[in-house]
Formats: C-alpha cells, sequence, structure tokens
C-alpha cells in the first residue's frame, strides 16, 4: 500500500502540471491545438506599421483576401498563375490553431483542384509571394483588387499600393 501512495500523487501532480500548462496557452488567447502539432495551420493577429492589425499565418506573413473571389459561397478564382504569385493557404489535416481570430468565422473552400483552401468571413485566405519577412505588405492594393485581411474577415484599404502586383 505504501508503494501505491507514491505513484498515485506522482500522477495527480502530473495531470495537474498539465492542465495548468494547457491553460495558460489558452490564456494568451491561442484556441484549438498547440503549435507545432503536424497537420495544423495558424491564424493569428499580427501587427503592420501605419496598418494596425492584420491577419497573418504562424510565420506571421500577412494574408490577403481577393475580390475577385466569393464569400458565399466560399469560392477562389485564382488559379494557375494567379495562384503561383497568390499561394492559396491550404487547410491542414486537422482545425487550424487560432490566435485573436473568432473559430465561428473560419472555414474552407474547396478548390478546383480539390485541396481546400481557408477562409475567413467566407473570404479565401492567400500569402503573396513578394513578402518575404515578417510585416510585409507589398501585396496590399495589387491591382485595386487584393487586400490584406482584418481579424473579422474584411479588407483593410489602409496602405494600399498602386499598380501591378499580379493577379
Amino acid at each position: 500500500m505504501n508503494r501505491i501512495r507514491p505513484v498515485v500523487v506522482s500522477a495527480v501532480a502530473l495531470v495537474a502540471v498539465a492542465t495548468l500548462s494547457a491553460c495558460g496557452d489558452m490564456a494568451d488567447g491561442a484556441q484549438g491545438p498547440q503549435h507545432g502539432e503536424p497537420g495544423h495551420k495558424m491564424l493569428q493577429v499580427g501587427t503592420v506599421n501605419g496598418v494596425g492589425a492584420v491577419v497573418t499565418d504562424a510565420d506571421g506573413k500577412t494574408l490577403y483576401r481577393f475580390d475577385k473571389d466569393l464569400s458565399q459561397p466560399p469560392t477562389s478564382n485564382c488559379d494557375g498563375d494567379c495562384a503561383a504569385q497568390w499561394p492559396p493557404l491550404l487547410a491542414g489535416v486537422a482545425t487550424p490553431m487560432l490566435k485573436g481570430i473568432q473559430d465561428t468565422q473560419v472555414g474552407t473552400a474547396t478548390r478546383k483542384d480539390g485541396s481546400k483552401q481557408l477562409t475567413l468571413n467566407g473570404w479565401p485566405l492567400y500569402e503573396y509571394a513578394g513578402d518575404k519577412v515578417t510585416g510585409d505588405m507589398n501585396g496590399q492594393g495589387a491591382n485595386g483588387t487584393w487586400f490584406a485581411v482584418a481579424p473579422d474577415g474584411s479588407k483593410i484599404t489602409a496602405g494600399g499600393k498602386a499598380g501591378g502586383a499580379g493577379s
């Protein structure tokens, strides 16, 4: 009996530490699985100087929406050369991790090739090949159709660029 007690106490302590650790991760605003688990994508709120809050991926790269897409039903109209310049943010094998984003606004659109693309408030999400580091927003306003995404899924019109970064 005396040998069982230390094992039980250790098991209870381990569960308590694991529970507190998980609560600490959720307290910082993260929802869903922990960062780094295979197959998980992340949507989070980042800040771009002169613009404010924008949606970014796990690496802090700005995410965009395309005015030629549809939000109802969620439909991507960027394929081929367009998708090479504006890579779609494809859904992972599991629910995306969210930080500062409402889970009720996140979904997917089925692309023409059958892959699933993450959406925010119905709008398919993209990266821009011209953004190289955290905080870049080089695709903003490109061709008057590409815009960084606000945490509620709306387009951000501040910080627009003139000209063409591809469509």
